[in-house]
């Protein structure tokens, strides 16, 4: 199943102990897959969303992810020039560097990661959301342009957000524990063990 035919969010599907810690290089091929519309594996939790839309956190509304991966469309301030808006709900995302290129295997530039972070002044939230945005390189645009029909997703890239406030913060501990929460914990389907994901071999 293609990615875009997934009806329900990624990031409910997964058996207890499952991690997601991809290399930059293996969530270049992501992208450059999904770009194609070819499919990833069911494993790799990535949404498509518009990130640039909303404020970081109503993305992570209801749910424990530290962190969580998206594909989004960048949108130009104006169709003639380069540059991307990047203002987003009450703040906005701020750049910290020029990119850094992300290598194949066979040394050839794939694309770059960016590193951005979320800033709005006075709030408790400045400063509390990273980024690294991944984009392919223009002459891999240009290579996939004459090779792909239906090319169309060329401003997509692939961002992991991370949620700084709160990561280490101690759950209260308590001798009792309700029966509701106990039946919730036996109830949990575990599926097995799984198989760590291979890398994937790119091929167009």
């Amino acid at each position: 199943m293609a990615y875009d035919e997934r009806k329900s969010s990624s990031y409910s599907v997964y058996t207890e102990g499952f991690r997601f810690h991809p290399t930059d290089r293996e969530l270049m091929k992501y992208l450059l897959h999904y770009v194609i519309n070819k499919p990833l594996p069911t494993l790799v939790p990535i949404d498509q969303e518009d990130l640039y839309s909303k404020d970081p956190w109503v993305f992570f509304d209801g749910r424990k992810e530290k962190t969580m991966y998206f594909f989004t469309e960048l949108k130009k301030k104006k169709k003639e020039n380069t540059r991307y808006v990047r203002s987003v709900g009450s703040g906005s995302w701020k750049s910290q560097d020029k990119g850094k290129a992300v290598i194949s295997e066979r040394g050839s530039i794939l694309g770059y990661k960016r590193s951005l972070r979320y800033q709005w002044k006075a709030s408790e939230h400045d400063g509390q959301w990273l980024m690294k945005e991944y984009s392919i390189s223009d002459e891999v645009k240009k290579q996939l342009r004459k090779r792909v029909r239906d090319y169309n997703k060329e401003n997509y890239v692939l961002c992991r957000v991370k949620r700084k406030k709160g990561e280490d913060d101690p759950i209260e501990q308590k001798e009792t524990i309700e029966t509701e929460e106990l039946n919730a914990i036996i109830d949990d389907p575990l599926n097995g063990v799984l198989k760590p994901i291979a890398t994937l071999n790119l091929t167009l």
